[in-house]
């Protein structure tokens, strides 16, 4: 008889359940501090689980792995959510339990049989790579209930199943696996699998011999950068009706220097593995990995808070921009300038920068926070004095100033400078993207010089510029462009001034566009 239909809104029928029991009761957990013990699923696992093993209501006994709706799956989590090992365990659920469907019982259950011959790779850019995956098998069916399992042969490097039948790991070249009879393949890290390693060719070649298997496959992965074209990136683009997509991505995107919303985030895209909620990840461990200065943000956002961001180049070169330096050189009360301010409120640093309209950038005043302070907020007054002294310093054309936790202020100052003040967010992609491509210009062309300001320098040279979003399709078919963003090269180093400068010169470019110093006259340079 067919499938006995739902019995609560939204039920479907799956294997899920059949395969979730024989994991929970056949498998351990292969490391840590809860190593041997029974390999429990948490909810999220559970319920990618149920829609991976999501039947066909009229699912017929000879259909294959056609019965199911999903020929395959993409998980991204961050990383040490529990990837591999969940994959380990479906691979072993694959090799040695019953995940084929036999059809319905007399209820209208459906019934599930194991593999006659199942042929399992874990696939991989590398060794390493293919070890994350392999190596908790071994260990799940070693130490685990299955390990006297007649026929069973547990090598270190590759499985034979009773019967006809291997697990094994892959990370030969695409024409290697050319031909391989596959029923069923793990993709790790697929994020890594790029056209300049063979990435993209292997997971192509094998793809097409699981299909001609009849076969399924998963791929694990972290979040991408999105301008390499990985594989990772292929298939979530893709979004092929018969592939499942399993990604968490961030709600927002956080600053990195507020712990609470750090710690926020970190808790929704780990979700059921955060050890409060019975999992295994310590956040505050997380939250110590993306603090540490050697972890980039980019790094730190992809990995920790599944965030797909694009890698990152120096923003300035270090000759060039010691070329472009004016020292010595001073603003005369009276210039006429645009100004660039970038706050924060602890932790970072907050900095005002001047433009004159000849496109000279002047440091004007930063206060970061001292390296070895635990406690230390933003002298707030002092910073809403100096932007005051600037304003009666200066002809002030424009002050583009990013609003994050300093709106109140920037309300009080639109108050008192009418049509000066704009609110430039600098986390609003497409807007700060012009931003960052005006300086740039002038900076390639030589049209930009600074004061040579050693802070300011600094700043600038702990930038770098990665790749955000994905622009509009181009009306010519072009290849796609992206957003560019401006970001620490790794935690603990300031930008704040960097920042500023390019608002200051974004500022300044509105302000000789709108003519607003049309009455004025540029007083004498002077010179310190």
């Amino acid at each position: 008889m067919p499938w006995r239909g739902p019995e609560v809104k939204g039920e479907f029928p799956t294997l899920g359940y059949h395969i979730g029991d024989w994991i929970e009761g056949n498998l351990i957990v292969p490391d840590g501090d809860r190593m041997g013990q029974p390999y429990l699923l948490t909810d999220e696992m559970w319920h990618f689980l149920l829609r991976l093993y999501r039947l066909r209501p009229d699912a017929t006994a000879d259909m294959g792995s056609e019965a199911f709706v999903y020929y395959g799956a993409q998980l991204v989590r961050p990383q040490k959510w529990g990837k591999d090992p969940f994959a380990a365990a479906l691979i072993c659920a694959h090799a040695l339990g019953e995940d084929q469907f036999a059809g319905w019982d007399a209820r209208g259950e459906p019934v599930a049989r194991p593999h006659p011959s199942p042929w399992v790779q874990c696939v991989a850019t590398s060794e390493d790579q293919t070890a994350n995956t392999f190596a908790p098998i071994v260990t799940m069916l070693r130490d685990g209930p299955l390990a006297d399992s007649p026929g069973l042969d547990i090598g270190e490097t590759r499985i034979k199943l009773p019967g006809i039948g291997w697990i094994e790991p892959a990370t030969s070249s695409g024409r290697a696996r050319l031909g391989a009879r596959l029923t069923e393949a793990t993709f790790t890290e697929s994020h890594l699998m790029v056209e300049s390693n063979g990435g993209v060719l292997l997971a192509k070649n094998m793809k097409r011999n699981i299909a001609g298997m009849g076969g399924r496959w998963i791929e694990i992965t972290n979040a991408w950068d999105p301008t390499e074209q990985s594989v990772a990136q292929r298939t979530n683009a893709a979004k092929a009706p018969g592939v499942l997509i399993d990604y968490r991505p961030p709600r927002a995107r956080v600053d990195l220097e507020d712990d609470a919303a750090v710690l926020e985030e970190i808790r929704y895209v780990y979700g059921d593995s955060i050890r409060s909620r019975g999992g295994w990840v310590r956040e505050g461990r997380i939250l110590a990995d993306i603090r540490d200065e050697s972890t980039g943000e980019n790094e730190a956002r992809r990995y920790f808070l599944n965030e797909t961001t694009g890698g990152a180049s120096d923003a300035v070169d270090g000759i060039r921009w010691a070329a472009l330096a004016r020292p010595g050189e001073v603003l005369a009360p009276g210039a006429k300038v645009a100004l660039g301010f970038d706050g924060s409120r602890n932790r970072d640093a907050t900095s005002l920068v001047a433009c004159r309209e000849d496109g000279r950038i002047f440091h004007l005043r930063t206060w970061e926070c001292p390296k070895d302070a635990k406690e230390w907020t933003v002298p707030r007054i002092e910073v809403d004095q100096a932007v005051r002294d600037a304003f009666a310093a200066y002809k002030v054309g424009y002050l583009y100033a990013d609003p994050y936790r300093w709106q109140d202020y920037i309300d009080t100052w639109s108050a008192a400078w009418p049509d000066k003040v704009v609110e430039f967010p600098t986390n609003v992609e497409a807007r700060m993207d012009r931003a960052i491509e005006r300086f740039l210009t002038a900076y390639k062309a030589g049209e930009l010089t600074h004061d040579g300001d050693e802070l300011l320098t600094r700043h600038a040279g702990n930038a770098a510029l990665a790749k955000g979003k994905r622009k509009p399709p181009r009306e010519d078919g072009g290849l796609p462009e992206f957003y560019l963003r401006v970001v620490k090269k790794r935690h603990g180093v300031w930008i704040d001034a960097f920042v500023a400068a390019i608002l200051a010169y974004h500022a300044r470019g509105k302000a000789v566009e709108d003519d607003v110093w049309k009455d004025s006259v540029a007083p004498w340079v002077m010179y310190a």
